[in-house]
């Protein structure tokens, strides 16, 4: 039978995360581009690198003003580029540029290279035990 989680379990797993959060966004922090344009190119890139603006306001839960102005900042910077949704011609999609996705993967390989140095300094049980964890944290992710 499932016990259930303490409140107190429940915040100390939330001030865990976020200050992994925080590191990682400090550490992608050191590239030129905003946090928070980079973060509109990884979420482009995960919708396949093919999304229309109000799909992808919907899937971050960003309003759509706000969207609006990094998207024109992201293309003015020749980061991504728009066109013509083919089923609807009103409709416009837009897409990482090669710049974006280079842009976008130099962000990343700083994170995830600062994580690779940190894992580095812990066990080959403990980095495994993390690696089990990470999938947990994909499934409450998911959860509703």
């Amino acid at each position: 039978m499932n016990e259930i989680i303490s409140t107190k379990d429940a915040t100390r797993l939330r001030q865990q995360l976020m200050s992994m959060t925080r590191r990682l966004r400090s550490q992608g922090s050191q590239d030129v581009l905003p946090f928070g344009l980079l973060t509109v190119l990884g979420a482009i890139d995960r919708a396949g690198g093919d999304i229309t603006p109000s799909e992808l306001a919907r899937q971050e839960n960003m309003r759509s003003s706000n969207l609006a102005g990094a998207l024109r900042e992201l293309e003015a910077a020749g980061l991504i580029r728009r066109s013509p949704d083919p089923q609807d011609g009103r409709r416009v999609r837009v897409g990482l540029s090669e710049a974006g996705l280079a842009a976008l993967g130099r962000n990343r390989r700083l994170r995830d290279g600062w994580l690779q140095r940190a894992l580095d300094s812990l066990s080959a049980e403990e980095r495994a035990a993390l690696l089990r964890a990470g999938e947990l944290l994909e499934r409450l992710a998911a959860a509703d």
